[in-house]
């Protein structure tokens, strides 16, 4: 009763928000993609932390990337699947086959005997790819497509595409076979391929040999 008759001071109102104008959401995208905080962000504006964070989801702006571009959405984990053993391989058994080496290539004087021999054919006996036939050698002479490019245009020997000159040089004499001799003598002689027979050893060295003579001496 005595309290309601005295005039008691009452507390100030907190002061009524400010409203958010078109220059102070400016001012807010522009400072919260800057990578300010919401509490710098207030205090420039007069609002607190929370309001201005509430209002950033509202107007749903996003904070840029340090790294640049838009920020992205975190990906859910996923489960891996686990990698399989590693199955057992048996090994196979393999053999080592003797290769043959390669025909050695004509040596720098044969090369250029044949390129002289071949500038020497006469110009009337040469023959394009157009009035070749079957009577005229088809031995290349020079780089395909190139002005000075012919070919042989000889007489061809019976069954062959080429010269008596240029078969030559296309086909390899066979090397004559090995002597028998030679070769089984190289494998070890027979068809096993290994030692040859041994000798039969004497009488005194066979098992039981000795035994026996010894016992008929006595």
């Amino acid at each position: 009763m005595l309290l309601d008759s005295f005039d008691l001071p009452r507390p100030p109102r907190p002061p009524a928000a400010l409203p958010w104008t078109e220059e102070r959401l400016r001012h807010l995208r522009r400072r919260w993609k800057q990578g300010a905080r919401a509490r710098e962000i207030g205090a420039e504006l007069g609002v607190s932390a929370n309001a201005v964070i509430a209002k950033i989801h509202r107007l749903g702006i996003a904070r840029l990337s340090p790294y640049g571009g838009a920020p992205g959405r975190r990906q859910k984990l996923q489960n891996i699947p686990r990698a399989a053993r590693p199955q057992y391989v048996r090994r196979r058994a393999f053999s080592l086959h003797r290769v043959r080496p390669a025909p050695p290539l004509l040596k720098a004087k044969r090369y250029l005997e044949y390129a002289r021999l071949d500038a020497q054919i006469p110009i009337a006996q040469r023959r394009s790819l157009l009035a070749l036939s079957e009577a005229n050698c088809r031995w290349p002479v020079g780089k395909p497509g190139s002005p000075s490019f012919f070919f042989c245009g000889a007489q061809v020997l019976r069954n062959k595409p080429y010269c008596a000159a240029h078969c030559a040089r296309a086909y390899l004499r066979p090397r004559p076979p090995r002597p028998r001799d030679d070769r089984v003598q190289r494998s070890g002689g027979g068809r096993g391929g290994g030692c040859p027979h041994p000798q039969p050893l004497p009488t005194a060295l066979r098992p039981g040999g000795g035994g026996q003579s010894e016992r008929a001496a006595r």
